[in-house]
């Protein structure tokens, strides 16, 4: 896919909507300047490796917890459903006033690749008799440990560690995370061009 999709929403756009834009932009710049998510740290690894007698084993190599809680404190802002800057809110915004085919097109193309980043399944793993997805692992750890301290979610949780292990888990997160915001990046660096341009001209006016 190209490195850069541009996105041209008509001037139809209210002012409620391109505060809503910029307020993604902030938030994804805040993201892409995270240690995660610039990229300046060692990237997260894991295997899964099978001993005799004793059956698979989960490794996992994972980067400080702070910077883990640092990247997934902004992630946020595009996942919960219940926030301005939720990605599908975002696309559905920009579909509204776009104005060119190729451009509704590629928000189409987007938000299949969110829906496969958080939906589709998480490295093949079947658990609890049903496939295990990103969106499944990011509700567990959001709810149980980082945001939240949902009690049935916690349980569910230490279930999934005990089979897996804490930082295989963990690392099956972050998979999730880093893909997803993928695809929120590919969107900022799409809108970002009108949304300083607007709210250049709004200052200047």
């Amino acid at each position: 896919m190209p490195a850069v999709i541009t996105i041209n929403a008509s001037r139809a756009l209210d002012e409620a909507g391109w505060r809503t834009l910029h307020l993604f932009c902030d938030k994804a710049r805040r993201l892409s300047e995270t240690r995660l998510g610039s990229g300046k740290t060692d990237g997260i690894k894991a295997k899964v490796r099978y001993e005799q007698g004793k059956g698979l084993g989960f490794e996992s190599e994972l980067p400080p917890e702070e910077l883990v809680s640092e990247f997934l404190m902004v992630f946020r802002f595009f996942y919960l459903q219940k926030e301005r800057t939720h990605l599908r809110k975002v696309l559905k915004l920009l579909g509204k006033y776009t104005t060119t085919e190729e451009g509704r097109a590629a928000l189409k193309m987007l938000g299949r690749q969110w829906d496969d980043c958080l939906f589709a399944k998480a490295m093949n793993v079947e658990w609890n008799n049903k496939k295990l997805t990103s969106a499944m692992l990011l509700d567990l750890w959001f709810n149980a440990y980082y945001f939240h301290q949902d009690d049935n979610k916690e349980k569910e949780l230490k279930e999934l560690v005990g089979v897996f292990s804490e930082g295989f888990a963990k690392y099956m997160l972050l998979d999730a995370a880093f893909e997803a915001a993928k695809v929120v990046y590919r969107v900022y660096v799409g809108v970002r061009g009108i949304v300083e341009e607007h709210f250049s001209d709004t200052t200047q006016g």
